[in-house]
């Protein structure tokens, strides 16, 4: 239960910050791109420590093994991974359909605007649409979080975990 709850707040907040991102954030990508990226990989580093550390004090009584909290923290990357391709379908199916089409627009007024070439544009849109496809953007969302998530949670079970130890009489 603690992996589903963690899997599916982790989903939540992803998906909410997908949104932000998607809509105010990456037609200004070039002025916030290491910042964005560094919110990406917070959101998942902090549901999966609270999850293995919710399973720890409150399931475990204060203890865990490596084994245990690395399961934990596979499961909740694994539910992340399902929701927010799930996500990702939706919104570029149904919330904004017309997505890569406003980037590319986006794209090309500003390299207008700073006197590109047409073969620079050219280039410029295709490397976007290319990039925010949606293929693409589900192969990378599922390659961050479940390569990152395994990386996370390896980490992290290090940290928290937290053997019984017998006392010697």
């Amino acid at each position: 239960m603690t992996e589903m709850k963690y899997g599916i707040f982790t989903s939540f907040i992803l998906s909410v910050w997908m949104i932000i991102e998607y809509t105010l954030l990456v037609p200004n990508f070039h002025e916030l791109g290491m910042y964005l990226g560094i919110i990406s990989i917070l959101i998942p580093v902090i549901g999966i420590y609270l999850g293995i550390k919710e399973r720890r004090e409150k399931t475990n009584f204060g203890y865990i093994t490596f084994g245990e909290s690395f399961r934990t923290g596979i499961v909740i990357s694994f539910i992340v991974a399902i929701m927010i391709v799930l996500f990702t379908y939706a919104y570029y199916e149904y919330l904004n359909p017309n997505y890569v089409n406003y980037l590319s627009a986006e794209t090309e007024k500003t390299l207008i605007k700073q006197n590109a070439g047409r073969e620079e544009i050219n280039a410029a849109v295709t490397v976007i649409k290319y990039q925010f496809s949606f293929n693409v953007q589900i192969i990378q969302q599922l390659l961050f979080i479940l390569l990152g998530g395994t990386a996370i949670t390896f980490i992290l079970s290090m940290i928290l975990k937290k053997d019984r130890r017998s006392k010697p009489v």
